[in-house]
C-alpha cells in the first residue's frame, strides 16, 4: 500500500497541491463541469445544453462525455458547491482506478505483491498518460483509458468467480459506467483493443477459453447492460445525430488532422529516452510522447529468454499476442496510410497519437504476462529476469517525476477567468452546431439574442416585432433535431456563427430575403419565439433506457449490500 501511494502520489502532487489551472484543456473541462452543476442544481436534472456569453443550447453534453460531466458536477454540489475539487477528485479515481486495475489483475494472475506493481507503475507513469493530464488536459480521454483496466479487471473476476462477488461487481458498474460515459472516440478504440485482444487469446490459448462460462458471461453481462444504459441518454443523440454536427461531418479536415500530426509520432519522438523529444521540434503541438523504451527492451528479451524450452505454453502465446498487438496498434499509429484505410470512424480520432494509450495498453499485459512466466518458472536466469522489472519501473518512475516537475502551473484564482480559458481552448464553441441545414449569408441580418440568463428548463423565449419572413440570427447553437422551436422556423445556419436562423412568421420559402431588415412600423404583429428541448424518438429513447438503467443499478446495488451483509454474518 505504501509502494502504490508513493507511486501515485509522486505524479499527482501538483493535482493535489497546484490544483487551480494546467496547460490545454485542463479549465476548459473544468469549466463544463461547473455548468452541468448549475444545471443538475437549477433543474435537477442534467442538461444538453451549455449556456454561456458565446451561445444558448450549445448542445455539447449531448455529444461528448454527458455521464461523465454530469456525475462530477452531482459530485460537485454534494461537496457544497465545490466544482474544482470535484474534478481532481474525478483525476484521482482516474490514477488509482488504472493502477488499480493493473494490480488486480496481476494478483489474480499469481504474482507477488512487488512484482503485480509492475504492469501499473510502467502504465501510469508513462510520458503519454502523464501528458493527458498536465498539458492535453484531455480530461474525458485521460478517464475512458484510465477505466480500461479496473473494468478488464473487475470482468475477469465476475466471470470466473464460483459465487458472484460484491466487491468486483461494484467496480465493474462504476468503471463501466464511467468508462462509456467519458468520450466516445475512447470507447470506439478502447472496445476494438479488447475485442482484438480477447479474440486472439481465446484463438490462441485453449485455457483462456475454459474461463468463459455461461453462467459467468451472464454476470457480465447483467452488470455491463445496465452500466451502458445509464449512459444512452446522450450516446443515442450521439449516434443519430453526431453525423449532422459540424465536427462530424468535417471527414476530410479530420482526414488531414490525422496526416499532419503524423510527425509527432515518428520514430525519433517514440523510441527515446528523453521524455522531451517533441518539445524540441518548432510545432503547436508540446507534447513528449515518448515510449517506456527501456520497458519495452524488458518485454524484448523477455520474448527471447522466456518463450523457450517446455515453460507455461499459456502465458507464452499471451506474451506473444500482446507484444504483437503493441507492434500492430504502434505501426498503424505511424503510418496515415494504415490508419486512413480503417472505417470512416476511426478518422475522427483527430489525432494519431491518440493510439500510444492502446500500444500502452498492450505493452503492461505483456509485461504482466513475461513476470507470470519469469516467476513461475525454474533457473537464475528466469528470476534474474523477473527482478530486472523493479529497475526497469524505477526508471519509469524517474523519468515521470523529472516530466511532473518541468512543467508549469500557472493556477487559476477565479472562477470567473473558466469561461475566458474555455474560449480559448475550444474557439467560438462550435464543434456540435448544426452543419445539415443550409448555411445563409448572415452579415446583414438582425440578430435575435437570447440571454444565457434567460434559459430557464432549457427553454428560452423572446418577443419579437418584426414583418412575417424575416429572417433572425440568433445565438442557438443546437440543430432542430434537438430542440423545438415554435413561433418561427428553423431554415439553416448563419455563415458568420454557425447558429440558427430562424424565419418568423413565415414558410421556408421566405428564406431567400436574407437582407431583411427589422420593421419599425408598430403595425407589424408581435411574434413570442420559443425554444426547448425537442422530443424526437432518439432522445425519447435514449432518457428511457438510462432510467432504467438506473433503476436497474439501483436495484442491483441495494442486492449486493444484502448480499454482503449476509455473507458477513454467516462468517
Amino acid at each position: 500500500m505504501g509502494v502504490s501511494l508513493a507511486v501515485i502520489g509522486s505524479i499527482t502532487w501538483p493535482l493535489l497541491f497546484s490544483y487551480s489551472g494546467f496547460a490545454s484543456d485542463w479549465s476548459h473541462h473544468l469549466w463544463l463541469v461547473w455548468h452541468q452543476s448549475l444545471s443538475i442544481q437549477q433543474d435537477h436534472f442534467p442538461s444538453f445544453f451549455l449556456n454561456s456569453s458565446y451561445s444558448v443550447l450549445n448542445p455539447i453534453f449531448a455529444f461528448y462525455g454527458g455521464t461523465l460531466y454530469a456525475l462530477t458536477g452531482l459530485l460537485s454540489l454534494a461537496l457544497g458547491g465545490a466544482p474544482v475539487q470535484a474534478y481532481v477528485f474525478m483525476y484521482m479515481v482516474g490514477f488509482v482506478g488504472a493502477f488499480g486495475g493493473w494490480y488486480w489483475m496481476a494478483r489474480m494472475a499469481g504474482l507477488p505483491r512487488w512484482a503485480a506493481l509492475v504492469p501499473g507503475v510502467v502504465f501510469v507513469t508513462s510520458s503519454y498518460f502523464v501528458m493527458l493530464v498536465y498539458v492535453r488536459g484531455d480530461w474525458p480521454e485521460f478517464m475512458g483509458v484510465s477505466m480500461i483496466s479496473p473494468m478488464v479487471a473487475s470482468g475477469i473476476s465476475v466471470l470466473r468467480g464460483e459465487r458472484l462477488p460484491v466487491g468486483a461487481t461494484a467496480a465493474l458498474a462504476l468503471s463501466a459506467v464511467l468508462f462509456f460515459g467519458s468520450h466516445t472516440i475512447t470507447v470506439l478504440l478502447g472496445l476494438t483493443t479488447l475485442a482484438v485482444t480477447v479474440l486472439a487469446i481465446f484463438v490462441c490459448v485453449p485455457d483462456a477459453r475454459r474461463l468463459l462460462t455461461r453462467r459467468g458471461a451472464f454476470r457480465v453481462t447483467g452488470v455491463l447492460v445496465p452500466a451502458v444504459m445509464v449512459s444512452a441518454w446522450y450516446l443515442t443523440p450521439t449516434l443519430a445525430y453526431e453525423s449532422r454536427t459540424r465536427v462530424g461531418s468535417e471527414y476530410e479536415h479530420a482526414r488531414m488532422a490525422v496526416k499532419t500530426t503524423m510527425g509527432l509520432v515518428s520514430m525519433a519522438h517514440l523510441f527515446t529516452l528523453s521524455r522531451s523529444s517533441a518539445l524540441s521540434t518548432p510545432s503547436p503541438y508540446p507534447f513528449a510522447l515518448a515510449l517506456p523504451t527501456v520497458a519495452i527492451a524488458w518485454v524484448l528479451v523477455g520474448l527471447v529468454v522466456l518463450t523457450r524450452g517446455r515453460g507455461d505454453r499459456t502465458w507464452a502465446r499471451v506474451l506473444v499476442i500482446c507484444s504483437a498487438l503493441a507492434v500492430l496498434v504502434t505501426l498503424v499509429m505511424t503510418h496515415s496510410g494504415l490508419l486512413l484505410a480503417l472505417p470512416r470512424q476511426y478518422t475522427y480520432i483527430q489525432f494519431s497519437y491518440r493510439l500510444e494509450s492502446y500500444v500502452l495498453l498492450e505493452l503492461s499485459a505483456a509485461i504482466l504476462a513475461a513476470l507470470v512466466l519469469a516467476r513461475s518458472g525454474a533457473g537464475r536466469r528466469r528470476r534474474a529476469f523477473a527482478w530486472l522489472a523493479l529497475p526497469v519501473s524505477v526508471v519509469c518512475l524517474i523519468g515521470a517525476v523529472g516530466q511532473v516537475l518541468g512543467y508549469p502551473y500557472p493556477g487559476l484564482d477565479r472562477y470567473e477567468t473558466l469561461e475566458f480559458y474555455g474560449q480559448v481552448n475550444t474557439g467560438p464553441n462550435r464543434d456540435y452546431a448544426d452543419a445539415s441545414e443550409p448555411v445563409i449569408a448572415s452579415a446583414n441580418l438582425p440578430t435575435l439574442e437570447f440571454p444565457p440568463a434567460a434559459v430557464h428548463d432549457d427553454r428560452v423565449s423572446a418577443s419579437v416585432r418584426v414583418r412575417p419572413g424575416t429572417l433572425l440570427a440568433t445565438n442557438v447553437a443546437a440543430g432542430p433535431y434537438l430542440v423545438h422551436v415554435a413561433g418561427a422556423k428553423a431554415v439553416g445556419t448563419a455563415s458568420e456563427t454557425g447558429y440558427m436562423v430562424l424565419a418568423v412568421g413565415s414558410a421556408r420559402a421566405t428564406a431567400q430575403r436574407a437582407g431583411a431588415k427589422l420593421a419599425s412600423s408598430g403595425s407589424d404583429p408581435v411574434d413570442t419565439i420559443s425554444i426547448g428541448p425537442s422530443d424526437g424518438a432518439p432522445i425519447v429513447i435514449g432518457r428511457v433506457l438510462s432510467v432504467v438503467g438506473l433503476v436497474v443499478m439501483a436495484l442491483g446495488l441495494v442486492a449486493l449490500v444484502l448480499l454482503w451483509l449476509r455473507r458477513a454474518r454467516a462468517r
